[in-house]
């Protein structure tokens, strides 16, 4: 943390100070804080709208339900800052870094994330990166209001945006590799050349048919078989050297087709959003090595040293896991570092006999997996329910048409749905919060539609008998279905 002098706090809050008095309009002067280290200082509630903060410094900050309405943010730095329940509608993020920033209930209605870059000085995201990209990669943004912001360019790998407002976005070139949508307001959204990979694509509702060059298809660099053993050579040449030789490896975009990477070590190794299909690394030391967002459909994983790894909606469908170690990893000091599933999907892998004491496996899919010997059941992945929301409801609910879902706990009739999820009557049933449940989903009015559905229950009223739940992904079938709701509603409502 950085360490200040007295001065420097009372030469903040002073500036701090005249700004309130600024926007009161009775004297002081607009704050500009451009290029200061304000990284890691106590800024809760603080009004600081209409700043001058370009270039500044604000990772892991504590702005908690401040307001920076209209505030020039061109370049900052707010890597890890938390930032729930702040306002900054109308903030200019051109080139900002926001990369694991928390977002929860935040306001950035017309927000400017595009593209920045500054000319010089500053600690900000655009003195580097890919052209000035403003980075959300791993932010929090659950039921966060982006209406009518300007996304274009931004990237949004791993980012959060359950049951986020994003009516209107310009999407443009956007990157949203890995990044979960669920239950996100979408209407008239603007996609234009948006980067997004199949299973987010399968994932996500879109309330409108997309156009042929709305959605483009990750740019991967083709790296050859033979290169790729000679890097992983010079990395354990650093591992074992402790880093004094060779070269960590660093992989991003990258694909590779048939490498056989059995019984090698890549221990810290960091591959984020590559393509690895089939790839053979049965055997292969993966402690702590970072594979988050690839594609590994189809890999050969048995008997590997997973313990610490992150695989956060990592692709791993119809891979082979058996007897693979993925426990939690002790590391100096007695902290443990769990193995990170957090919504992989392992459809049809096979975990047979696999070591998950500790694992985290919140929403991963586990559609016709082999878990005998593992110990994991479909409850262990249901995902934990985001912070409590400040009482603003993100989607329109529907009482008409009703719908009908069967599950293994029986028949029941919505009592109000939305594009995120369902309120159900289900008095006296045995829901509990986390659980994840499969059944049918129907629409009774006009021609019978059903559709597949899973679902996550958040909260039950036993006393009122009500069960809501939020859907854990959107298949095409469910898709369709929502849209006849949405017709059907439109047609006896008008």
């Amino acid at each position: 943390m950085t360490q200040r002098t007295g001065a420097e706090i009372e030469e903040i809050k002073a500036i701090i100070i005249a700004h309130q008095t600024w926007l009161k309009r009775r004297g002081g002067k607009r704050a500009d804080l451009s290029f200061r280290d304000l990284s890691c200082l106590a800024l809760a509630k603080v009004s600081l709208t209409g700043a001058k903060l370009s270039g500044a410094n604000l990772s892991g900050a504590k702005l908690m339900a401040a307001d920076l309405s209209q505030t020039d943010l061109f370049g900052a730095d707010l890597e890890g800052a938390d930032l729930s329940g702040a306002t900054l509608a109308g903030a200019d993020l051109r080139g900002a870094n926001l990369h694991r920033a928390c977002l929860t209930d935040a306001i950035l209605r017309g927000a400017d994330l595009r593209a920045g870059e500054l000319v010089g000085g500053g600690t900000g995201a655009g003195s580097g990166g890919t052209a000035g990209r403003t980075r959300l990669t791993e932010a929090k943004l659950e039921r966060s209001i982006l209406a009518g912001a300007n996304l274009t360019g931004c990237d949004l790998s791993g980012a959060d945006l359950n049951d986020a407002d994003l009516s209107g976005v310009e999407l443009g070139s956007a990157v949203l590799l890995g990044t979960d949508l669920s239950g996100a307001t979408l209407d008239g959204a603007v996609f234009g050349q948006t980067v997004i990979d199949r299973a987010t694509l399968q994932r996500t509702f879109i309330p409108f048919v997309l156009t042929p060059d709305a959605v483009a298809e990750p740019t991967y660099t083709t790296l050859p078989a033979a290169a790729l053993l000679d890097a992983v050579a010079a990395h354990e040449a650093w591992v074992d050297s402790e880093g004094t030789q060779g070269k960590r490896l660093d992989l991003d975009l990258v694909a590779v087709v048939g490498a056989d990477l059995s019984g090698r070590t890549l221990s810290a190794a960091r591959l984020r959003r590559c393509r690895f299909p089939k790839v053979r690394l049965s055997g292969a030391d993966l402690q702590m090595a970072d594979l988050s967002y690839c594609d590994l459909e189809g890999a050969d994983l048995a008997r590997a040293n997973l313990r610490g790894a992150t695989l956060r909606r990592t692709g791993l469908a119809d891979s082979a896991l058996t007897d693979a170690d993925a426990r939690s990893l002790t590391l100096a000091g007695g902290r443990t570092w769990p193995t990170n599933f957090d919504g992989a999907d392992l459809t049809r892998a096979s975990l047979r006999n696999a070591r998950l004491d500790g694992a985290v496996l919140h929403s991963a899919r586990l559609d016709g997996a082999d878990l005998d010997g593992s110990g994991l059941t479909a409850r262990a992945t249901a995902a934990p329910p985001p912070p409590a929301p400040h009482e603003r409801r993100r989607h329109k609910r529907f009482a008409r048409p009703r719908l009908v879902i069967d599950c293994p706990h029986g028949r029941f009739d919505t009592r109000n749905w939305s594009i995120g999820g369902l309120c159900i009557e289900a008095k006296g049933t045995v829901f509990r919060p986390g659980d994840v449940v499969e059944g049918r989903l129907t629409l009774p009015a006009g021609e019978t539609v059903t559709a597949p559905v899973r679902f996550v229950v958040l909260h039950l009223n036993g006393g009122r008998g009500h069960v809501s739940v939020r859907f854990d992904s959107y298949t095409d079938g469910l898709k369709g279905l929502l849209k006849g709701a949405f017709l059907e509603h439109q047609r006896t409502t008008a």
